[in-house]
């Protein structure tokens, strides 16, 4: 194994033993794919994966699709993250292509069902039912309410706030540690913002879809 490969296995590794299920992380469950942690996941994708980029690409896609696996709903209106929008049929193959197993896969197209019966979407219905060997394999959806999901995010963009507060205190006192922590806090809240704000912008459009179908029904 390439040594940036060795590097990211240990990484993996080191947050297995000493960070996961412990302080923060310690309420934090697999809710996608129990059977196979994100971080299982990674260690496994680092020793399949041809090269580091392609090892880190297939982490980032896991990670996201944990996120992409649970949708959203304050009771009246449901929403999903982009990958939803897309076919039951590429969703299979990027995934397959990434190395993630067949309950996965399932899951996956269990969430991607649930999404088509709301949008009342035959086509893609019909595409994950010809994909599903055996649908109940696969765990029910989970639909989490909006209200709490936007409470977290906020407290994490102002977790990160206080943070760079901190760090701009510390570059006074040493630049070169505090300058690369201020960096680093500036990238993880830009990317927090993004997804937050890209969320919410996402589920008010769905609100209005909803809103449209029950005034048109």
């Amino acid at each position: 194994m390439p040594l940036i490969q060795r590097v990211l296995a240990w990484l993996i590794g080191f947050y297995r033993r000493w960070l996961s299920g412990r302080g923060p992380l310690r309420d934090v469950r697999c809710s996608f794919a129990p059977h196979e942690s994100c971080s299982a996941f990674g260690l496994r994708a680092t020793a399949e994966a041809p090269g580091a980029r392609n090892a880190v690409g297939r982490i980032a896609r896991r990670i996201r699709r944990c996120r992409d696996a649970c949708l959203v709903s304050d009771g009246r209106a449901l929403s999903w993250t982009p990958l939803h929008d897309r076919s039951p049929f590429e969703i299979v193959d990027e995934m397959r292509d990434d190395g993630e197993g067949a309950i996965a896969i399932a899951q996956m197209l269990r969430v991607r069902r649930a999404v088509a019966i709301w949008r009342a979407d035959l086509a893609s219905i019909g595409a994950c039912d010809a994909l599903l060997a055996d649908p109940d394999a696969a765990m029910p959806p989970r639909v989490c309410a909006e209200q709490p999901i936007r409470s977290r995010a906020r407290r994490r963009l102002a977790i990160f706030g206080t943070i760079a507060v901190v760090s701009a205190i510390v570059v006074g006192l040493l630049p070169w540690i505090g300058g690369i922590a201020l960096g680093l806090v500036a990238i993880a809240g830009a990317l927090s913002a993004r997804t937050t704000f890209a969320q919410e912008r996402r589920f008010e459009l769905h609100r209005t879809w909803a809103s449209r179908r029950r005034t048109t029904s």
